[in-house]
């Protein structure tokens, strides 16, 4: 009975709304959205390699042990989206040819923040180090895994703009959709990151974990 795919559906479809409902009210406070998504891309890749279960413990955990190093990167990525789009607003209502200039030059430094941002979680979630360094891995990970990083960013893409467009997506969105997008987008981030650490150390060997 506990290998019935229909269990193991509704197993993983519970987890992931829990996952949904605990990541949204550990938002809430915004300065530790940072935190809260770290935990969730650690529960979710975690949840590839060890199975569902667990998704409470493995979130907090995750959360207490990251939030102090991933808070201020948090912080300074919501300061960095916040000044590119007032930047972005002003040169694209700047009619003039260097505004059209500017806009560009703005949009494209945007996308490649985006695609750094996408992968900065996640590394934090699955790697240990100095912050430094954890964002050097981020941004090498995003260039050097160019094919995962586009896929990923399409999931991203389809998703934000499903609810852009529809009020069932949103509905969708704040019941399991956040928790969903992360569990499909770990797939790929959880295949990089085998290429990288030795699982004979990695933290889903930790018996208390699994």
């Amino acid at each position: 009975m506990s290998d019935s795919p229909v269990i193991a559906f509704l197993n993983k479809a519970t987890d992931l709304i829990l996952l949904n409902l605990i990541w949204i009210l550990c938002c809430l406070p915004v300065f530790t959205a940072g935190a809260a998504t770290v935990a969730a891309y650690y529960v979710s890749i975690t949840s590839i390699r060890c199975g569902d279960g667990y998704v409470v413990k493995r979130f907090f955990t995750s959360f207490k042990r990251n939030f102090a190093q991933i808070t201020p990167v948090w912080l300074g990525i919501f300061l960095a989206g916040f000044i590119l789009t007032v930047d972005m607003l002003y040169w694209y209502r700047l009619e003039s040819g260097f505004g059209k200039v500017m806009f560009i030059a703005s949009a494209v430094t945007g996308f490649l923040l985006l695609i750094w941002i996408l992968w900065i979680f996640p590394v934090f979630a699955k790697l240990e180090g100095k912050t430094g360094a954890l964002l050097k891995n981020a941004a090498a990970f995003a260039i050097g895994y160019l094919p995962y990083t586009a896929i990923i960013l399409l999931i991203t893409g389809v998703a934000v703009y499903a609810n852009l467009v529809s009020l069932v997506a949103n509905g969708i969105m704040l019941f399991i959709g956040f928790a969903l997008l992360i569990y499909v987008q770990s797939f790929f981030f959880y295949r990089v990151f085998m290429n990288h650490i030795d699982e004979r150390y990695d933290d889903f060997d930790n018996p208390e974990e699994t």
